[in-house]
């Protein structure tokens, strides 16, 4: 029991840091376009095409995903999507094709379909039981959300500014942004779903 509560302890402190670094892609969306077209040459149809595999994919993928999480465990399944999304990132600097360009869109669905789901859970879990286990959560989750738009608003910033430099620096820096926070994922501690006790 002493062990849950340390692990619990644990993932609290490392969630705020998890999601302002992962919650969604940094220093990505402000250059992401320009990126597109102006250094690997789609155009703005053809960009559009592949972006609108993305709903498509999530939308598929979540029953699979929601079933990877029940057997592998939200730690587990968090490290794959953080990998998955590193892909996407990964696939986008080095697409040459609309064809790579929707199989980077598949896996960004992938990771952010698990991400949307588990993320939230591991925080949910890590809090003590009681009645005012939701309205911590929800001012604990809200705390990190605001961390990660701040972060993100700095980031964005930044990336227009690398992007003058060089178009590649942004999206390399987005790169490793995604691989820390798989690392972070794997941070995590596997806490036991308590089913004896009530809220």
């Amino acid at each position: 029991m002493e062990e849950i509560e340390k692990n619990k302890k644990h993932n609290l402190r490392l969630f705020p840091l998890y999601k302002m670094m992962s919650w969604d892609l940094l220093f990505f969306y402000a250059i992401s376009f320009l990126f597109l077209t102006e250094v690997k040459g789609f155009s703005t149809a053809e960009i559009l095409f592949a972006d609108a595999f993305y709903p498509l994919f999530k939308a598929i993928l979540q029953i699979p995903c929601t079933i990877l999480i029940d057997r592998i465990g939200k730690r587990n399944s968090l490290v794959i999507a953080n990998t998955s999304v590193s892909m996407f990132v990964l696939l986008t600097i080095g697409c040459n094709s609309i064809i790579v360009l929707i199989l980077a869109n598949l896996f960004n669905a992938f990771g952010f379909v698990i991400k949307s789901t588990a993320e939230p859970n591991i925080l949910y879990e890590a809090l003590s039981k009681g009645p005012n286990r939701r309205t911590i959560f929800s001012k604990k989750d809200g705390f990190c959300g605001a961390l990660f738009y701040y972060f993100d608003a700095i980031t964005s910033i930044a990336a227009g500014f690398l992007f003058v430099i060089n178009p590649y620096y942004p999206l390399i820096l987005c790169l490793i942004m995604t691989v820390l926070s798989t690392i972070l994922s794997y941070a995590f501690r596997i806490i036991p779903v308590d089913t004896t006790s009530s809220e």
